[in-house]
């Protein structure tokens, strides 16, 4: 085989690989579930690092304190109350 013709497969075999991961991108044929178990409801900074989270896990919404070294769960209610109640386990 020449060289012309080796480098010319090389690619070929390059771009159809290039098109099948395009393909599976774009079309989302990867077999993965498209709807994530956790959802960020919301968020709000309250520091420079510092920031809490409202989280859906399924039907339940759970805030959380985050900070640089550690995240804390601060309450939770069931998904769309919009109401949050303080841990009764400190």
């Amino acid at each position: 085989m020449d060289p012309v013709r080796y480098i010319s497969a090389i690619i070929l075999v390059g771009a159809l690989l290039a098109l099948a991961i395009w393909l599976l991108r774009r079309f989302n044929l990867t077999g993965m579930a498209t709807k994530a178990p956790l959802t960020v409801v919301g968020h709000l900074s309250v520091g420079t690092r510092e920031k809490l989270l409202v989280v859906r896990f399924g039907s339940e919404d759970v805030l959380l304190g985050i900070t640089p070294h550690s995240i804390t769960r601060l309450g939770s209610v069931p998904a769309g109350t919009g109401q949050l109640s303080a841990e009764s386990d400190k």
